[in-house]
């Protein structure tokens, strides 16, 4: 099997791939790295692989990382797709969690030799730059905090640590904040109201294990939405670590819903983020494609 695996170059656990992974799948595969040089290389040598005809892409670093390999991918490539994968060495790593992957060869080999699993994806129809653009998530795309969480996080120091830096991002964000007026109208039901947080659902959890969508299946043609509305700050925290704990939490201030198409708009400049990424604003639509990828896991 010819595997190309795309590493982010700037990964805190580049040293722990080249060390205690690399070397022992040189033992069972044709394996070639592919590393990133800035951001958006990823997306750039996903469709490099493809034209090399890899058995298998696989995504080495966080859920920013599998994003731009999974865009990569569904822009270039047509027809049948080659299987991806990941290899989670990220700080927040969410989808990684929802699959339960490991950075361990071992694990690795073995799911590589099963073979890939049908994978849902969401296609994000936006707006960047006042032009309607096209991209694709695998975990989860939000609006609200979402955008302005990510902005701080490239902003913040790595020195914290991944669970700190992310906390104090999303409590400073709490703070600052104005949330919006948004509509969302999906297939069978419709939301109006002022959200702290709006977010689309494939995996689990999203910001570093906060658990949106505990009952998530990424194969099942279905995409969980988590609604919240104005929240109080003191509140906020306590739900935050509820929904740690993976729970799902009865309030009325929460609402949660499931969607194969959503549109959401808003009187107002509001931002979308898929990922850790900031795609575009809104009017959005969102569109569950149903077993459009193969993926290890």
């Amino acid at each position: 099997m010819k595997i190309a695996i795309i590493l982010n170059g700037i990964s805190r656990k580049k040293k722990k791939f080249y060390k205690e992974i690399y070397p022992i799948l040189t033992d069972h595969f044709n394996v070639e790295v592919l590393e990133t040089q800035h951001a958006g290389h990823a997306e750039e040598l996903a469709a490099t692989a493809l034209n090399q005809e890899f058995d298998c892409i696989l995504a080495a670093g966080g859920d920013g990382t599998l994003n731009h390999v999974i865009n990569g991918v569904m822009k270039n490539g047509s027809g049948n797709l080659p299987p991806i994968g990941l290899i989670p060495l990220g700080s927040g790593n969410d989808f990684a969690r929802t699959c339960s992957l490991r950075p361990e060869a071992r694990q690795l080999i073995q799911l590589l030799k099963a073979g890939p699993t049908p994978t849902d994806i969401g296609k994000i129809e936006c707006v960047y730059n006042g032009e309607k653009i096209t991209r694709y998530f695998i975990n989860e795309c939000s609006l609200g905090m979402g955008p302005e969480v990510v902005k701080r996080l490239n902003k913040s120091s790595s020195k914290w640590g991944p669970d700190l830096s992310y906390f104090i991002s999303i409590v400073s964000t709490f703070i600052s904040h104005q949330p919006q007026e948004i509509l969302c109208k999906a297939n069978a039901w419709t939301w109006k109201g002022k959200a702290r947080v709006i977010a689309i659902a494939n995996g689990k959890s999203f910001g570093n294990a906060i658990y949106i969508a505990p009952d998530a299946n990424p194969g099942d043609g279905v995409f969980n939405s988590f609604i919240a509305d104005i929240v109080p700050l003191w509140k906020f925290l306590i739900l935050l670590q509820t929904l740690k704990k993976k729970s799902k939490i009865n309030d009325p201030l929460l609402h949660y819903n499931t969607i194969t198409r959503v549109e959401l708009s808003s009187t107002e400049e509001c931002a979308i983020e898929a990922e850790g990424e900031l795609v575009g604003l809104l009017p959005a639509t969102i569109t569950v494609l149903m077993g459009k990828i193969s993926f290890i896991r």
